[in-house]
């Protein structure tokens, strides 16, 4: 029950963003994007192991978190030490 008025307060909260000017639409998804990204990068420390979720990287892959920057991280592939800058949206801590 608690998920479905959730989910319709988002999509009354959609339908009164579609019917702002296209100016304050950027602006609303810009500071939603960066509350999201604020949100993992809280639960994030240097070191922590993470999987990144993207159909290009396979979920088995393991990665070190190496710098946390305002808007990506920098992680490193625990198998070959390739580094790679990511969004933190796209992390999920595993340890």
């Amino acid at each position: 029950m608690n998920n479905m008025s959730e989910m319709s307060r988002f999509y009354e909260a959609m339908a009164l963003v579609t019917s702002l000017p296209k100016d304050l639409q950027d602006k609303f998804t810009s500071e939603l994007r960066t509350s999201q990204r604020q949100d993992v990068i809280n639960e994030l420390n240097i070191g922590n192991i993470v999987k990144i979720n993207h159909k290009r990287i396979p979920s088995n892959h393991q990665f070190r978190v190496e710098k946390i920057n305002r808007k990506n991280v920098k992680v490193k592939n625990l198998d070959s030490n390739a580094v790679f800058t990511v969004s933190p949206t796209l992390l999920e801590v595993i340890q």
